[in-house]
């Protein structure tokens, strides 16, 4: 006996109340719908379904079977759909929003890596600070870079943490001088980066513990990119992600300051719509970005 084969045809005859519409309906003769019936009774020691020439009727040793019968045949469909959906080839539009710095300095290797991997998407990447709403705007994933993530319908993927520095270019520090403790950067010009979950406290980890300073200065923007041009021109004192100054740091450009008060480091996410089956381009995208910034992420030497 297939006993996986008796089931669907057990189910479909309580379904339908006929063994007849059962036939009809999986493509069988009457005679093997019935004879499969009679052989699962037999292989369960038990009597499914009460049969007289004009009605049957259910036990109730049938009706607590058919419920089990149901959610099992319903949960391997599933399964076979999901490897189905997994082993399907990336294709369509895959639309993705990212931060503005971290899009110009880290996502041109990503975009490439997408287009030669997988012929058939299209990508379609909006270069922005706001906080886009995915499933209003139909956005398929989202980078995010946070100290925290707030509450929310959608599944947030974690990939790795990115140090911030508290920086100035030489210049700056020629005319304004050190700041030498977190508390006197209240007394300097700070560059503020305004879509921050706290734009004018800046935390530190000192040996007395955690510390926030309030800051202020004549420079604000909600796109952290626009800030560098006035940091390296000398204009005041930024809080920046590594990935937005590593450049400049490494050429002298810009002055890492207060090393030993870390400030708060920041976490990269991806975020995404909650789905019961992940889309194949959804997937390969999360899959990528975990491959580039996950255990062995460009930041992981760095000093927090």
């Amino acid at each position: 006996m297939d006993q996986l084969s008796a089931m669907r045809t057990f189910r479909r005859v309580v379904e339908l109340g006929s063994f007849t519409a059962a036939a009809r309906g999986l493509n069988l003769s009457k005679a093997a719908v019935s004879k499969q019936i009679g052989e699962l009774e037999a292989h369960l020691g038990a009597t499914l379904i009460h049969r007289t020439t004009r009605r049957l009727s259910v036990t109730e040793v049938g009706h607590a079977y058919f419920e089990r019968t149901v959610r099992l045949l319903d949960e391997m469909e599933e399964a076979d759909a999901e490897v189905r959906h997994l082993q399907a080839e990336p294709a369509g539009s895959l639309r993705l929003s990212v931060p503005n710095a971290f899009g110009a300095a880290q996502f041109p290797v990503i975009i490439g890596e997408l287009a030669a991997r997988y012929p058939k998407l299209r990508l379609s990447i909006e270069a922005s600070d706001r906080f886009v709403d995915l499933i209003e705007e139909g956005f398929d994933a989202a980078i995010r870079i946070r100290t925290e993530l707030p509450d929310s319908s959608l599944v947030a993927r974690r990939l790795c943490t990115i140090p911030r520095y508290v920086c100035a270019a030489p210049k700056y520090l020629k005319r304004f001088g050190e700041p030498m403790r977190p508390e006197d950067l209240k007394e300097h010009n700070c560059l503020i980066y305004t879509q921050s979950p706290a734009p004018f406290d800046w935390g530190f980890k000192t040996a007395q513990g955690r510390k926030t300073v309030r800051v202020g200065g004549t420079i604000q923007s909600n796109n952290g990119a626009l800030l560098l041009q006035p940091l390296m021109a000398g204009l005041g004192i930024a809080l920046l992600p590594i990935f937005s100054i590593e450049q400049e740091l490494a050429k002298g450009k810009v002055v890492r300051l207060l090393k030993d008060a870390p400030t708060d480091a920041v976490t990269l996410y991806v975020v995404y719509p909650q789905n019961r089956h992940l889309s194949p381009k959804v997937r390969v995208f999360i899959d990528l970005m975990a491959e580039y910034f996950g255990e062995r992420h460009p930041w992981m030497d760095a000093a927090l």
